[in-house]
């Protein structure tokens, strides 16, 4: 095995620190590990050729403990992190304790924030019968429990909301699909006797369900809204040209050709009544 040399050390912290950040301790450990391979090396020299090459690395910009810690401080926020857990984990890439203590020093605001991307991130808060698991998993991440209900509890609410939201939605569409098969949203019941083998006793009857007309086109709202309401008269002409009320085991179906027509469901009724009582 070649010994190895200051360039060979050198090319080795180059390569290496293309392909990752580290920081000044992780860089030596690194060094130190490789320079142990070496047999013929002493503990003495190769300290001094790790000490040499990592001077110059951070002489050359390449180690930067501050700016490393910035950036990996800024990383585990954005993963929902809190200040706690950053600070271990600076610690743990080999950042001065000070120094790391110092860069995961947060806001309430940022704590908060960083808070509720976990929430989202872990789904947490949507399950009302879940509350102190969520909770209890907000305190393991390193959350104090005041801001944990805060997050569980925006969660909460911002889920309610969508569920509305999209309840809303359906019941839209739904209505929008009933006036489109043109049920316009509405229902007529016509009570009729039961006729039979289906007769029922006392004053029971059976529902006869006609669909009401759909809403006319705005363009014709003004002219309908402005057109006389139908009256007597005008049923007893459609009675007589449509010949409805003659059979009486048709009532039913006249009184719901008359309502179809526009006339009111008292007015239908009289016109069919008026109809029944003149003499054939």
């Amino acid at each position: 095995m070649r010994k190895i040399s200051d360039k060979s050390l050198n090319n080795v912290a180059l390569h290496y620190l293309r392909g990752h950040s580290a920081s000044r301790k992780g860089l030596v450990q690194l060094l130190e590990r490789r320079v142990k391979r070496q047999e013929d090396v002493g503990p003495a020299e190769g300290k001094a050729l790790v000490e040499e090459v990592v001077a110059r690395m951070v002489k050359a910009g390449y180690i930067d403990d501050a700016r490393m810690g910035e950036a990996k401080t800024a990383s585990l926020h954005r993963q929902g992190k809190s200040s706690r857990v950053i600070q271990l984990k600076l610690r743990e890439k080999g950042i001065d304790p000070e120094l790391a203590k110092k860069l995961s020093t947060s806001t309430p605001e940022r704590e908060f924030e960083a808070a509720c991307t976990l929430v989202k991130r872990k789904r947490l808060g949507v399950d009302p019968e879940r509350k102190q698991k969520d909770l209890a998993v907000l305190l393991r991440a390193g959350f104090n429990s005041d801001l944990a209900r805060r997050a569980l509890k925006a969660a909460s609410e911002e889920h309610a909301s969508i569920q509305a939201a999209a309840q809303a939605e359906a019941d839209e569409e739904a209505e929008f699909e009933r006036e489109e098969a043109g049920l316009g949203g509405q229902v007529l019941h016509l009570p009729f006797a039961a006729r039979g083998s289906e007769t029922l006793p006392g004053d029971a009857c059976r529902v006869l369900q006609l669909p009401l007309p759909p809403a006319p086109p705005p363009q014709l709202m003004k002219k309908k809204a402005t057109a006389p309401e139908r009256g007597p008269e005008a049923a007893a002409k459609l009675v007589q040209k449509k010949r409805l009320g003659v059979d009486p085991g048709r009532k039913q179906k006249d009184l719901g050709v008359l309502v179809r027509a526009g006339f009111s469901f008292d007015v239908a009724k009289r016109a069919l009544l008026r109809q029944a009582t003149v003499p054939t």
